[in-house]
């Protein structure tokens, strides 16, 4: 009786974590310029070239 009692919970449990899976952010969440682009679905380019420059402290130069 007890395994017909769990298993449906189970099952229910799972129906309800399936379905609120679903549900999604507000278009204020997800229309962001600097969102993380987790699963490639957009070509949005966040990378920015440039140069860089080795930063050397006071300390190193006088060694």
């Amino acid at each position: 009786m007890n395994t017909i009692i769990f298993g449906g919970l189970a099952i229910i449990s799972l129906f309800v974590f399936f379905n609120l899976a679903k549900v999604k952010a507000s278009s204020k969440q997800l229309d962001r310029p600097n969102r993380i682009n987790r699963f490639q679905k957009h070509s949005t380019n966040n990378i920015i070239d440039g140069e860089s420059k080795e930063i050397i402290e006071d300390d190193e130069k006088n060694s």
